[in-house]
Formats: C-alpha cells, structure tokens, sequence
C-alpha cells in the first residue's frame, strides 16, 4: 500500500479521509496503466502471478466471450484496439475497485467506482444518484483517446480525470497522465511518479520561469496555426488537452493553455490546476478562478446538475497570460487585428475585475 501524504491511515482508528481515496485512486490507477502499457510494449511478465481474484476473473471474462475469428482488414484491427482501450479500463477500474475495499473510510462505506461501464451521461446519473442518497462515490473517466495511447505511446494522447465524493466532504480532484498522478484539494497538492511516490507540492509553478514561445491549444485550432505562430512560435496542439495542461503547463514551462470543456465527469483538471498555481479563466463568462475552495465548488455545482461547466477555459500562471492568450485566438478566429500585447483597457471581457490590484502583480 502507498505512503499517502494525506489524513488517515486506513485504520479503524484513523479511517482514510476524501482526500487520501482520491490519492489512492489516483495511485492505483497510475499503478494500472503502467502495468497495462508495459504489457502492450513488452508483453505480459512471465514472473508476475496472479491473485486468485484476478485469475478468477480472468476466467468469468472469457466464460463470456464468444468465438471471434483473428482481425482481418482495418476495420477489424480498428475494432481490437478499441477493445484493448476498453480492457485498459477495466482494468484500472478493477485496481481501484480492490484498493478501495482493502481501507477504511470516513464514510463507514466502501466508495462506489464508476468508470468501466456505461456512457459518459449514464455514469453522470449514477454519480448523481450517490451524491443524492449520501453514498461515497469515485468516478474515473479517460479524457482523449486510449487507444491512441496504447498504440502509438504518445503520452499527451489521453489522461484519467478523477472525482472523489465522501458525504460531508468537498469535492476533491485528481488528474492521472501515463507518467503522474496529480492531486488537489482546498488545504494543499500533491504529485506522484512511480519513482518517487507522493510529494507535496507548494502551489507554485514547478518551473518558476515560463517560455514564451510555448502555448497548449486545442486540436480544433491547428488549422488556424499560421496565424498563431506569430504570437506564439510553437504552439502546442495536443489529443488531450488535460494532459498536456498537467505534463507542459503545470509540469513545465508552458504558460497558459486553451481548453475546450469536455463532460463535467472529465473535468477534474479545474481545481487540479488551481491547486498547482495556476488560475482558470472561463471564456464565456470571463469568471476567474484563482482559489482551491472555488474550482471545487464550481465543479462541485456542475456534478449535482445546479449549474453547466464553461464552454471553455483557459489555464495559465498569470492573469495576463490567460489575457494575452484569449486575444491571440480572438484575433486568429475572428480577426480583429488586436496587438496581443497591447496595453489592456477597461472596456473588455473582463470589465469590473481588479486587474491592477496587489494580488495581480
């Protein structure tokens, strides 16, 4: 069992708190996909044995398979990577599943996992229907492509968004890329690697000095890259943006990044960033979220169906990134021939904020 930096031990005494399930879901399912990718790059490791649960369900699995004949032509060999994605899941899904009810929590329950089965909006109800009846519940949803993943190894094709609800508890986040587990709540955030497990973070930047050539769009503006290139001379146009915003921005020196909001479930990298020093700008409103307890309760309202999630956001360590970054694809979109670095005055997106007061320095 991980070392959690977190409250609680998983004794009866000093039961696990939300914060440490959501570190070890996080942990488990970091654990699942490295053990899931080595396997497509190496094959399975011939001295791993398995548990007796594992074999066991490794034979109720193919009790129910049927016969297939061995894929023949592309639409076949599409079909057996997107079943190997679907296995990935299972099998991280599986892991939490077991490292869940080996603890005991604040909620005297075992957490309900979501993640494997069902649609995106079906497993939504579900966690609603949790939250509603005052169960615990833990989503885990791939955000970008894990077939891609799989395939190919490129590490920013997809990510893990992972939510945490204990009844009486704040909504509590972590975003999982193949190579770290990132978490975040309102008192602090952490971050793991396989090599060196747990680390508490201090809710600054990793690298304290961003590039400026740097900036992580999404893939519907790659068409749009010429014009981009004059602000920024590499822009970066990733499969999943959670995981690039988690590997290059909060990870690196990338300084802001535009992300299109995907399902409430596959959002987690909200408060995830906040909580690793960064501030998120809602596009159409122009709401700033710089504060842990605001993200949690932002996305809090969206998981219970009270309020939508953004059409969009931008994640950046300055509020003039995030600025500079907005009018940059303005201008490239709807083109208004606006300097990106022209000064910023009154009359904008963002008039009534405070841009010039002592915390925005």
């Amino acid at each position: 069992m991980d070392i959690l930096p977190f409250d609680g031990n998983g004794t009866a005494e000093s039961p696990y708190g939300a914060d440490a399930i959501t570190g070890l879901t996080a942990s488990a399912s970091l654990r699942a996909l490295d053990a899931f990718g080595r396997t497509i790059l190496h094959g399975p490791d011939v001295d791993d044995t398995p548990s007796a649960t594992e074999t066991l369900e490794k034979v109720r699995r193919l009790h129910e398979m049927r016969y297939e004949p061995p894929s023949c032509g592309a639409p076949q060999q599409e079909a057996h990577w997107e079943e190997m994605a679907r296995a990935c899941m299972r099998q991280v899904t599986d892991q939490v599943r077991n490292a869940l009810s080996e603890v005991v929590n604040v909620s005297g329950q075992t957490p309900a996992v979501l993640g494997d089965t069902g649609t995106l909006d079906q497993r939504l109800a579900e966690f609603r229907a949790h939250v509603r009846a005052e169960q615990p519940v833990v989503s885990v949803s791939a955000t970008g492509s894990l077939s891609r993943w799989l395939a190919t190894d490129d590490r920013t094709a997809m990510s893990l968004s992972i939510l945490t609800y204990i009844p009486g508890r704040p909504c509590y986040s972590a975003q999982v890329t193949p190579t770290a587990a990132l978490l975040s709540d309102c008192s602090g955030s952490w971050r793991m690697t396989l090599a060196d497990g747990w680390r508490g973070m201090d809710g600054l930047p990793l690298v304290v000095e961003s590039h400026p050539n740097y900036v992580v769009l999404p893939r519907a503006l790659e068409d749009r890259a010429p014009e981009l290139r004059k602000h920024y001379s590499d822009p970066i146009f990733p499969h999943d943006t959670s995981s690039a915003i988690a590997q290059a921005v909060l990870g690196g020196a990338v300084p802001a990044a535009v992300h299109m909001t995907e399902h409430v479930l596959n959002s987690a990298i909200i408060p995830v960033a906040i909580g690793h020093g960064m501030i998120v700008v809602l596009q159409d409103t122009g709401e700033i979220l710089e504060k842990p307890w605001a993200a949690s309760k932002y996305l809090f309202k969206a998981l219970k169906g009270e309020t939508e999630c953004a059409e969009g956001l931008v994640v950046a360590r300055r509020l003039l990134d995030a600025r500079r970054v907005l009018r940059v694809v303005k201008n490239a979109t709807a083109p208004e021939q606006v300097d990106p670095l022209a000064p910023f005055d009154d009359v904008d997106e963002y008039d009534g904020y405070d841009f010039d007061g002592p915390d925005q320095a």
